[in-house]
C-alpha cells in the first residue's frame, strides 16, 4: 500500500503544480495529503481515500480571439476523483460534471471517460492526469451537441405559441461576441424559434431578436446559460400590436477595425438601425445619439 500512496501523492502534487490557480484543485479533506505523508513516514495511521475535484475552464480555440478575451468565456467543468488505497492497481472513481451539457451527453462522456481510465489502469499507468487531458481534447464535440439540442422546442409548441399572437422584441448587449460556437448557436437558435433580428459580433456585441413572446424568453434563457463576461437586456417590448422590423435573422458587420478586436463602425451601425425603423435603439445601447 505504501508504494500506491507514494504514487497517489506524487500525482496529486503534480496536478496541483499544473493548475496552481486558487480553487482549481479542491481536496475533500484539506489535511489528507499530510495524512498520507505522515503514514509514509510511519508517523500516523493509514489515511482515508484521497478525494478531490479538479475545476477547470474549457476555452474555445480560435486564432482570431485574443487570449485574454477568450479567457472571459470559459465553459467550466469539474473532474471528481476518489482514489482508493489500491490505486493505481485498481481503477479510481472518476466522473465529470458540466452544467452546460445535456444529461445524455454527460452520461456518454462519463462512460467513455471511465473506459479510457480503465485502459490506462490495465496498462499499469496512473490515469488522473491523462484523463484530464482527454477531457480537454474531447469536450468540444459534447458541448457543440448539447448547445445544438438545448431546449429545442417542438413544432407543435411553436405553432401554438405563434397563434396566441403576442410578439416581443428584445435588445441584448454583450461585452463582446467572438466565439465561433456562440455565434453559431445565436443564429441557429433564432431559426429554431422562428425569431428575426440580427447579431452584431465583436466588441461590444449586440443581439436583437423579435418574435413570439415565449420564444423570445426561451432564447434569452438559452443565451444566459452560456458564459459571458457581461450580458444585459437593454430593452424589451411586448405587445399584441408589435410588428416585426426584420424578415430573417442575420449576422451583420460594419467595417470592423482594430485588428483582432473587431471594433465596429458605429456610424454604419446607427444607419442600419435607422433603416429598420429602430434608430432609437442606438441611444439605448450606447447612451449617445447615433446621428
Amino acid at each position: 500500500m505504501e508504494q500506491n500512496l507514494e504514487l497517489q501523492l506524487s500525482e496529486v502534487e503534480m496536478i496541483q503544480a499544473m493548475y496552481p490557480e486558487e480553487g482549481a484543485v479542491i481536496l475533500d479533506n484539506a489535511l489528507i495529503l499530510q495524512d498520507v505523508r505522515n503514514y509514509l513516514d510511519q508517523q500516523g495511521p493509514a489515511p482515508a481515500n484521497v478525494a478531490f475535484i479538479v475545476k477547470l475552464g474549457w476555452i474555445e480555440q480560435d486564432s482570431n480571439i485574443e487570449e485574454d478575451e477568450a479567457a472571459d468565456d470559459p465553459i467550466i467543468f469539474e473532474l471528481h476523483c476518489n482514489l482508493p488505497r489500491q490505486y493505481p492497481n485498481v481503477s479510481p472513481e472518476l466522473f465529470v460534471r458540466c452544467d452546460i451539457l445535456r444529461r445524455e451527453d454527460l452520461k456518454d462522456l462519463n462512460i467513455k471517460l471511465t473506459e479510457y481510465a480503465n485502459e490506462l489502469i490495465n496498462l499499469g499507468e496512473l490515469c488522473v492526469m491523462p484523463t484530464l487531458q482527454w477531457i480537454q481534447g474531447n469536450l468540444s464535440s459534447y458541448i457543440s451537441n448539447s448547445l445544438a439540442l438545448l431546449n429545442k422546442p417542438s413544432a407543435k409548441e411553436l405553432v401554438k405559441s405563434e397563434e396566441q399572437g403576442k410578439l416581443s422584441r428584445l435588445l441584448l448587449y454583450m461585452h463582446h461576441i467572438y466565439s465561433k460556437t456562440k455565434r453559431k448557436v445565436i443564429i441557429e437558435w433564432a431559426g429554431e424559434l422562428n425569431l428575426t433580428g440580427f447579431c452584431l459580433p465583436g466588441k461590444p456585441g449586440v443581439v436583437c431578436i423579435e418574435g413570439d413572446e415565449k420564444a423570445v424568453s426561451d432564447y434569452f434563457a438559452r443565451l444566459r446559460r452560456l458564459n459571458w463576461k457581461r450580458i444585459t437586456s437593454r430593452h424589451r417590448e411586448d405587445s399584441f400590436t408589435l410588428k416585426r422590423k426584420f424578415t430573417s435573422f442575420e449576422e451583420v458587420a460594419f467595417s470592423v477595425h482594430g485588428g483582432r478586436n473587431y471594433h465596429m463602425d458605429l456610424g454604419q451601425f446607427s444607419q442600419y438601425l435607422q433603416d429598420h425603423g429602430l434608430g432609437e435603439m442606438f441611444q439605448i445601447i450606447f447612451g449617445v445619439d447615433g446621428k
